[in-house]
């Protein structure tokens, strides 16, 4: 039997351009399936673009879609769940949310939280966002979790993403595989992240691609399609986030919350405190 060639991605967060750009590095090597982990929506300003790159993908190569933790917080939504408004809290959800259609919600609900893909003489491969149990989970920080799940589930690799962060790690009873983020970099800017899953002689090699995207046209799409006028300070740290990579998104978010200390929402003004402590602009605003 031949090689078995899997390219595997996720967390792209509505970032069309550096799907895009992944798509393309995925057409010269042309592999027998393509395995996509979830967030595939939110935090950049093109959704329905997004979307519609994923089902051109669909149309060109055997796909497995995944749901991730912002689909189901797409999903919990529409069923009432949560509460969005405009600004920093919660408006970049927001404006993801009325850009979808019903469609794309019910094609949400349809995905599964877990994937198990097998192939004729290779251990199952078993897919998830961020745990098999859990959405938000960090599997790659759990080494004796994820080998216990590869037991249970009679697997030899799991793939997880979530966590933006790409790698591949040795357990006892197979590997571990993070495919890192398509959408939004951390550790290389302006280079999306995906796994080359290949299967031969009865067992799993896994690779990390790195692959260039134009930052700049995702960013100009915030302003374009209206999200800076729509999530507060949310696109403006992203658009950083971009330009230079590290979380400066999760640093934003906890230090609004140690300035604020409520469980009231936190006001447009504390956020900017916040985005200014985070970006090196520490002025005070009037």
């Amino acid at each position: 039997m031949s090689a078995v060639r899997i390219a595997a991605l996720g967390d792209i967060h509505s970032n069309a351009e550096a799907l895009r750009a992944c798509l393309d590095e995925i057409d010269a090597f042309h592999p027998d399936a393509l395995l996509f982990t979830g967030d595939y929506v939110s935090d950049c300003a093109c959704p329905q673009d997004t979307i519609a790159l994923l089902r051109g993908a669909a149309m060109r190569y055997d796909c497995f879609f995944i749901r991730g933790n912002r689909e189901q917080y797409m999903l919990d939504y529409q069923l009432g769940k949560r509460a969005w408004r405009r600004g920093t809290n919660g408006g970049s959800l927001l404006y993801t949310y009325e850009r979808l259609t019903a469609d794309n919600l019910k094609a949400f609900s349809k995905m599964p939280a877990v994937c198990r893909l097998a192939y004729e003489d290779l251990p199952t491969i078993l897919a998830c966002h961020g745990a098999p149990d859990d959405l938000r989970g960090w599997l790659m920080d759990m080494p004796e979790q994820a080998d216990q799940w590869l037991q249970r589930e009679h697997a030899g690799i799991v793939v997880c993403a979530h966590t933006h962060r790409p790698g591949i790690m040795q357990i006892p009873h197979g590997i571990a595989v993070n495919t890192g983020t398509v959408g939004l970099p951390v550790d290389h800017p302006g280079y999306a992240a995906m796994a080359v899953l290949t299967g031969e002689n009865g067992s799993w090699n896994a690779e990390i691609l790195r692959v260039p995207f134009d930052a700049e046209k995702t960013i100009a799409a915030f302003d374009r399609d209206g999200f800076y006028d729509e999530a507060g300070f949310w696109p403006r740290i992203i658009a950083r986030q971009l330009r230079f990579g590290g979380e400066q998104s999760i640093a934003m978010l906890e230090k609004a919350g140690a300035l604020w200390n409520s469980d009231e929402p936190i006001p447009e003004s504390i956020w900017q405190q916040a985005f200014d402590i985070v970006t090196g602009d520490e002025r005070p605003h009037l």
